[in-house]
């Protein structure tokens, strides 16, 4: 055997062990919760047998109650044996490639009796419900063993310590305890999260252990600085390679075909097109390799680390930027490398051709990135997960930097420390990176860091214009509560002219006020509302003497609150005492109409009245009907987020680029800042809708750098 074989061999052993030793922490965590468990599925029988309508039904509760209780110590004993066997079994057989999916399996009713296909359909239902429950901790687990094997996180149905593994052993336990077949399903049913195990603890607990032995979950990288989860990046649209383009990477990647390579200036339009039949599996060409191939390897990396050290020696300029892996593929040492090997340079020489002709890049992140594409060639070659992982920190890397692009200055990049650290953690590669991947986690840790520290005093920075923004919004929605106070009342025809005027110039005010304090003053809006519903009904005709005498005796103390509120918010013009003078008219004028109105007077007051409401319901329609539909400009502020970053075209043809740093609650108010945070302002949605329909305000959506190049480049190979 080589030694990298036996490398491999010893590597595999190890990783296995680690899963190994997490076997007897979940059996003796299983054994500490079996009494319990016990009790509630024992409990759940007697209540079964008690309330079953089904004497049948209730007989076999009743007797498999009796059996858990007669037979408690035996059941945890088959149990605890049962789950450890099913762990170890599941542990020894687990290995890096895809597995049948569990679902598949579950739901072939080839060759199965009904009370066959019912069992696997509640073991299906029972897992599925305990996966929801301890999604959290499961994620994590997959997370931590996809560590484990120095690849992406696991599928949950390739998870040895899922639910279902669990649910199935417990199953079997009862099936040993009880052979009367009647109560398989039966207890099958009952085996749901609020009476199963509690497996949250357990999961969390080989979690624990997991992180102590130094494995962490990569997610805290990939999370932040992939797809959208960083505020200090632009917010990025949701993107994937669809399943297609993976298929086309996979027979890349298969040995079966070989890229066309292309000259220095690489046409992207023109790719080669290949046969469609072949397998997607990635490691085909093992076998196809010379017995000196690993001696062949040396040479070709030896050539490739010579090329980086003499790169990094160069002085960089912003002439012209092309692709230097086109002529990787002429080195002498290159000749022998195997067609997946050959494949991996030429696409990602494409690759790096497309990041030289986006134009959405500046020089300076293209010549960051430049810097970088031999370390890139040396990484994928020895981890291929780089084109299949969107959460591999060497992508990472290069997503962070094409992001950059847009956090950089164009005017003063020159002097931006951002762009003298990116130039440190490129020189660190160059010079540093050896063989070890983790190199590339340490470096986007660094810039991330960077990044955090600057996120964090832009937001201190705009926390006062934040402020203002609140105390703006909250009075606004205040006002917008006082005048649907007032427009409700309007509406009924009922009030008088003058009077309408009043308020909804004056008494809106009053009422904006006291909707802003009605948390703190609750009593004020009351106060308010009735005073307002007092004054509009003094105003009413009074067809009867006791109207008339309570409208008297009323006066008073409605007038003393009328003042007062007009006093507090300094209501002092000469409309005033105009508004007041009309106001003792029309109540004198009650006073000394007649004792009682004629029917037909009471008749032509009621229809004036009807007349008068349904014109203010005709109005407020036609309103409603010229109200501008949602437009794309109203959905595209309604799609905005915190982190977003827009241009902004000004008069003088600048544009300006700021980060959409805050949003109020009501999405009625933004604030955007620049990348320190030092230049802000504020803006309502309605002017932000009129500047995206004027073409003066656009959205930066930043889909990750190499996902569209891989989109680009493999867009015209055929399946």
């Amino acid at each position: 055997m080589t030694a990298a074989g036996k490398k491999a061999e010893s590597s595999n052993a190890a990783r296995l062990l680690i899963l190994q030793n997490m076997v007897p922490l979940a059996t003796n965590l299983v054994s500490s919760q079996l009494e319990g468990f016990s009790t509630r599925l024992a409990d759940e029988l007697f209540k079964l047998s008690d309330q079953s309508i089904r004497p049948d039904e209730a007989k076999i509760s009743f007797e498999a109650h009796q059996l858990v209780m007669r037979n408690s110590t035996a059941f945890y004993r088959l149990v605890a044996g049962q789950i450890n066997a099913a762990l170890s079994k599941e542990v020894s057989v687990f290995n890096t490639k895809k597995r049948t999916r569990r679902d598949d399996a579950q739901l072939d009713t080839t060759a199965q009796t009904y009370e066959q296909m019912e069992a696997k359909i509640l073991l299906r239902n029972a897992s599925q419900a305990l996966e929801v429950l301890n999604a959290e901790p499961l994620v994590l687990l997959n997370t931590l063993i996809g560590r484990i094997l120095n690849r992406m996180p696991i599928d949950v149905s390739q998870n040895p310590f899922r639910p279902e593994i669990f649910v199935d052993a417990v199953h079997r336990a009862w099936i040993e305890l009880d052979p009367d077949p009647a109560t398989h399903l039966l207890v099958l049913r009952l085996l749901q999260p609020s009476i199963f195990l509690q497996l949250t603890p357990i999961l969390e607990e080989i979690n624990e252990e997991l992180m102590a032995r130094g494995i962490h979950p990569e997610s805290e990288i990939a999370s932040e600085s992939s797809h959208a989860g960083a505020t200090y990046l632009p917010a990025q649209k949701f993107f994937s390679l669809d399943p297609y383009l993976q298929d086309k990477l996979r027979r890349v990647f298969s040995g079966q075909i070989e890229l066309a390579h292309s000259d220095p200036h690489f046409d992207l339009h023109s790719l080669a097109q290949v046969s469609d039949t072949l397998t997607n599996q990635l490691d085909l060409e093992a076998d196809e390799e010379d017995a000196d191939k690993a001696s062949v390897d040396q040479h070709f990396f030896a050539d490739l680390l010579e090329m980086q050290k003499r790169i990094a020696q160069q002085e960089t300029t912003h002439a012209h930027y092309e692709s230097r892996l086109h002529k990787v593929l002429h080195a002498g040492s290159a000749q022998k490398l195997s067609v997946v090997e050959r494949n991996t340079i030429e696409l990602l020489a494409r690759i790096f051709d497309y990041i030289f002709a986006d134009q959405s890049l500046g020089d300076d992140i293209k010549c960051m990135v430049g810097q970088l594409q031999i370390p890139i060639v040396r990484v994928a070659l020895l981890d291929r997960d780089f084109f299949f992982r969107e959460n591999h920190p060497a992508r990472i890397l290069l997503d962070m930097l094409g992001n950059s692009g847009i956090l950089l200055d164009q005017e003063a990049s020159e002097s931006d420390p951002l762009l003298g650290l990116i130039g440190d953690v490129v020189e660190r590669v160059q010079t540093e990176f050896d063989e070890q991947i983790d190199l590339f986690s340490d470096v986007v840790s660094d810039l991330e860091s960077y990044l955090k520290d600057e996120e964090q005093r832009a937001q201190e920075a705009i926390s006062q214009p934040v402020q203002t923004a609140l105390s703006e919004e909250k009075m606004r929605i205040a006002r917008e509560f006082a005048e649907h106070d007032v427009a409700i009342r309007v509406e009924t025809g009922e009030v008088a002219g003058f009077l309408e005027v009043f308020l909804q110039e004056q008494w809106i005010r009053i009422l904006t006020i006291a909707h802003s304090v009605k948390d703190e003053k609750p009593h004020a809006l009351e106060n308010a509302l009735k005073t307002m519903d007092d004054l509009i009904w003094s105003l009413k005709p009074k067809n009867s003497p006791e109207e008339r005498k309570e409208l008297i005796s009323k006066l008073p103390s409605m007038l003393t609150l009328l003042n007062a509120w007009l006093n507090a918010i300094r209501w002092d013009e000469p409309d005033r005492v105009l508004f007041f003078s009309k106001l003792a008219e029309r109540h004198a004028a009650m006073a000394r109409a007649p004792l009682e109105l004629s029917p037909r007077r009471q008749l032509e007051i009621a229809v004036n009245i009807a007349q008068r409401a349904s014109n203010r319901r005709l109005d407020r329609f036609a309103q409603e009907k010229v109200v501008q539909e949602d437009d794309e400009a109203m959905k595209q502020v309604a799609a905005l987020e915190t982190g977003m970053w827009l241009d902004f075209n000004e008069e003088d043809g600048q544009v300006t680029r700021f980060k959409l740093a805050w949003i109020s609650p009501k999405r009625s108010s933004f604030i955007f800042a620049n990348r320190l945070g030092d230049q802000a302002f504020s803006i309502s949605a309605a002017d932000l809708e009129a500047r995206y329909r004027s073409g003066t305000a656009t959205t930066l959506l930043a889909n990750s750098l190499i996902d569209r190049a891989l989109t680009y480049a493999l867009r015209d190979l055929a399946i």
